[in-house]
């Protein structure tokens, strides 16, 4: 009888230990690295595809496993919110001259390895961007190449179907890089009734009924809003109140604020709001993602071009207009994405050009702060974070 207390103590301790080791073990980051010819003379790179590491939200520390799938051009990434599945574009063989793939990835929680359960024709050239739509089990690519924007099947089991929806876009801009269309990201409105899509090469932001049931896709009545001539539209933040649309334009580098109107499917420009310091003369503008705080509060913008930093702005809730509160340094070249972690206490940033992943504090003011973590990854892309 005497044993029973010691033996219920032991378990207890084991439990809290192993408790503790899968706390320790983090949150599993996958991380998606795209193509890019390596310089003349430069030493070989390692390979490149989906990669994983493990962020620690307590400790801000971030871990190599390693890479977990080699693909060409991972350019996009995105996690299912329940079931243990990442999704990624590839380009399939034949480079850009054929429609990417999209491929469905189970992960082993344990190890962060991939298996793949199935891959199929995501419906254009140079898929850039996918988003999910857990309500209606879809997957929407935009393929930037030939400017489709495509609705993908969710099975039960994570697998994906073959394209059931698609739209081709249309317009051109004034810049050398808009000579066609060239959707660059995608997003369900709040309502789930309508799908945006940002066009960085038609200068438009173009809107679609979508039916969550038959996962159709139709030009809204007002099909598009255009932007100025050669901004180039680039990725696109809903504010959780549904009554905001925030886009980043990629060529004049602004964040152009939309009054969005669900019942009308129509999108009015609130304000457009230049992102380089005042007095900025140069040639070399370019922003690249916009994200948002899970209250609404901050809205975040990483600059390429010369700048290479993160601008932070504070958002009002009743005009939807923002207010600059800090500009941070990225700590690294060509801050491509970044994704908050789960607690939102934590800002990654993938520097595409300086091969960095690196680690950022959020306080409460919705400021950023360096934590000079950081991981060495061949061209990031962009970041997911796996759901626990």
């Amino acid at each position: 009888m005497k044993r029973y207390p010691i033996m219920v103590a032991l378990c207890l301790g084991l439990a809290a230990l192993s408790a503790h080791a899968k706390d320790a073990a983090g949150n599993l980051v996958y991380i998606g690295t795209r193509a890019g010819t390596p310089p003349p003379g430069a030493a070989p790179r390692p390979p490149l595809g989906v990669y994983a590491a493990r962020f620690d939200s307590k400790t801000g520390k971030l871990a190599m496993i390693g890479i977990q799938a080699e693909l060409n051009n991972a350019a996009w990434l995105v996690a299912h919110p329940t079931l243990p599945i990442v999704y990624s574009v590839a380009n399939a063989e034949g480079g850009l001259a054929v429609n990417s793939n999209i491929h469905s990835f189970a992960t082993d929680k344990e190890s962060g390895k991939l298996r793949e359960l199935n891959r199929v024709n995501s419906g254009g050239r140079d898929t850039t961007y996918l988003y999910l739509d857990a309500k209606s089990k879809t997957l929407f690519g935009a393929s930037f190449g030939s400017g489709d924007v495509t609705a993908v099947p969710v099975l039960s089991d994570g697998q994906l179907g073959s394209v059931v929806s698609s739209q081709k876009e249309y317009g051109t801009g004034p810049h050398p890089r808009q000579s066609a269309p060239h959707p660059h990201s995608l997003a369900v409105d709040p309502t789930g009734r309508y799908l945006i899509s940002t066009d960085m090469g038609a200068d438009r932001t173009f809107v679609y009924r979508f039916d969550g049931k038959t996962r159709a896709l139709t030009p809204a009545a007002a099909p598009f809003v255009a932007s100025l001539p050669g901004t180039g539209p680039r990725h696109q933040v809903f504010h959780p109140n549904g009554k905001f649309l925030y886009v980043n334009t990629e060529l004049s580098a602004e964040v152009l604020v939309y009054r969005w109107d669900a019942k009308q499917a129509t999108l009015q420009l609130v304000e457009a709001v230049p992102a380089y310091p005042a007095g900025y003369t140069g040639n070399a503008k370019s922003s690249a993602e916009i994200g948002m705080s899970r209250d609404g509060r901050f809205l975040y913008l990483t600059l390429r071009g010369d700048q290479d930093s993160i601008v932070v702005y504070e958002v009002n809730k009743t005009s939807g207009k923002l207010g600059e509160i800090q500009r941070i340094a990225a700590q690294g070249k060509s801050p491509r994405s970044f994704a908050f972690d789960p607690t939102g206490r934590w800002l990654l940033v993938a520097n595409d050009v300086s091969n960095s992943i690196v680690v950022f504090g959020v306080d409460r003011s919705g400021k950023l702060s360096a934590t000079g973590e950081s991981m060495s990854v061949p061209s990031p892309a962009v970041l997911a974070f796996l759901a626990n």
